[in-house]
């Protein structure tokens, strides 16, 4: 019997604190993720050749804070351009051995407008082709004293893409 009256008295007190009480959860505003400041573009953004002239576009990356390393795969119609070759400020290419994918890491960090690569074509067919990438990483440097140790943290970013007219 004791123990019938001690339920019946959990049940009293606890349906007591559910009618009787107002604390309502808080609700928490959703989150927002901030938009990139950073924004990977070609320069210049279009162009227009003839077929067999060749020409020179340069990737940038404006309002940049200490960037460490970056990896860029390009992406545009072979039938409309052909690639001829690529130069970075911070490395050196092998001509011949490296052609779509670049990934570049161990710079000294760079800030504000950054010249990531120049990349040279040349018009092969009478079309038009995007210019963009299929891979575009950015990443910052950390370094943790304790375990004395480097970590590359990405940089949030945009992209635009490039267009190039061969008539």
């Amino acid at each position: 019997m004791k123990s019938v009256a001690a339920i019946g008295l959990f049940v009293v007190i606890m349906a007591s604190v559910a009618i009787y009480s107002n604390n309502q959860p808080a609700l928490a505003d959703p989150v927002q993720p901030e938009e990139p400041k950073c924004m990977i573009f070609f320069d210049p953004p279009k162009t227009d050749v003839k077929v067999g002239e060749t020409f020179t576009v340069t990737v940038l990356i404006d309002d940049v804070s200490n960037l460490w390393g970056y990896e860029i795969g390009l992406k545009f119609d072979r039938s409309v351009l052909e690639y001829v070759g690529a130069k970075s400020p911070y490395w050196k290419f092998v001509s011949g051995q490296t052609e779509y994918l670049f990934w570049v890491a161990g710079i000294k960090p760079q800030n504000g407008e950054v010249e990531l690569m120049e990349f040279t074509f040349q018009g092969k067919s009478e079309g038009s082709s995007p210019l963009s990438f299929y891979v575009h990483k950015l990443a910052t440097l950390k370094y943790h004293l304790a375990a004395e140790d480097y970590v590359g943290w990405p940089i949030p970013h945009k992209i635009s893409e490039g267009f190039v007219t061969v008539t």
